[in-house]
């Protein structure tokens, strides 16, 4: 196998990996490129043929990982973001319950004044 049909499958490999929709397809399609650019300056067409499936292979293993990786550190982040929400809305109910209790003690305090027209005219000497 000639060094300009190997480079031409590496680049053809790397330039359909806009294609990919997460990192398993695209650890496939850069296991397949390198494994077979490998495979075949190691061994001609045959080695290229084995090289790009273990690497295809290898690499949607290291792909998925990747993937599972991801899922698992959105759901954290997630999960922080929920908690940070929950303990917000706690701070301000706290907040509210306290000054929902001191109008309360301000209307008490009011109800317990007589009304103007009711306390007693100051007398004259």
């Amino acid at each position: 196998m000639t060094s300009k049909t190997l480079a031409s499958l590496a680049a053809a490999s790397i330039m359909t990996l806009g294609g990919c929709q997460n990192k398993t397809e695209s650890g496939a399609l850069i296991g397949a490129g390198a494994g077979g650019l490998a495979g075949g300056l190691i061994g001609g067409w045959e080695g290229a043929a084995i090289g790009a499936g273990v690497g295809a292979l290898g690499g949607a293993v290291i792909g998925n990982m990747m993937d599972d990786s991801d899922a698992k550190q959105r759901e954290a982040a997630k999960n922080d973001a929920n908690a940070t929400t929950q303990s917000e809305n706690d701070a301000l109910k706290e907040q509210l319950r306290q000054e929902k209790l001191k109008n309360e003690e301000l209307q008490k305090q009011k109800g317990q004044q007589a009304p103007p027209s009711q306390q007693a005219a100051p007398t004259a000497p």
